[in-house]
């Protein structure tokens, strides 16, 4: 049984699917919490206080932190809410498929426009890039138990081979967003639907503040 249920934020209004009962074990589809637009907002000054020190290694300016459940219920935790927030409220985010779980499974490690619809390309790109100044986003996913974390960076950097820069060090990345999602863990939990066991990340991520940027020149 599913059923649509409206929700206002902010006056705008965005239908959200809301699935009733266990898991949708048939669909790969996101769906959005229901409070999804007041919790990107309503935890912004805690959200940055936890991650602004995380900002500017790697040349990163924008963090997020995007969780979805075992019912496939996405929640975002973002340092730039308002990059998230106006690709909900303009619908663009079904025509992005960072907010796919079965894209996640075959892309570990993705730039932001490899996600986009071909037709809403443009769109996308506008609202979630050049409207804030990126010049480039990329996206990390992984398993943990039953949850998909997506690890959703930009930068302004206007440095050439940024790409393969990021490529290169996935790993330290990953640490940044193990590290990040440990920090809000705690916040998530408020939200989480109680039937699932929220998995927690041990050990310690470390992360280098500025790392070495090597300035890529084509010679010809």
């Amino acid at each position: 049984m599913q059923k649509y249920k409206i929700i206002t934020s902010r006056n705008n209004e965005i239908a959200i699917k809301e699935v009733i009962g266990v898991k949708n074990k048939a669909s790969d589809e996101v769906i959005l919490h229901e409070d999804i637009l007041d919790i990107l907002f309503k935890h912004k000054e805690e959200i940055y206080r936890k991650l602004i020190d995380l900002r500017g290694a790697f040349l990163l300016d924008h963090i997020a932190i995007k969780i979805i459940d075992p019912n496939n219920t996405i929640l975002i935790f973002s340092l730039t809410p308002s990059v998230e927030y106006n690709l909900i409220v303009q619908n663009l985010w079904k025509h992005d498929k960072s907010f796919s779980v079965g894209f996640q499974k075959n892309n570990s490690f993705y730039p932001w426009e490899k996600a986009y619809s071909e037709n809403y390309f443009n769109e996308i790109k506008y609202v979630k890039e050049f409207k804030h100044g990126f010049t480039f986003g990329f996206n990390i996913s992984k398993k943990l138990g039953a949850f998909n974390l997506i690890y959703s960076y930009a930068t302004r950097s206007k440095n050439q081979g940024l790409l393969d820069y990021y490529r290169n060090h996935i790993s330290e990345l990953c640490n940044i967003g193990d590290y990040g999602y440990k920090l809000i863990h705690s916040i998530y939990l408020n939200y989480c639907n109680p039937i699932f066991d929220v998995p927690s990340i041990t050990g310690k991520q470390n992360y280098h503040k500025k790392p070495f940027f090597r300035l890529i020149i084509n010679e010809n």
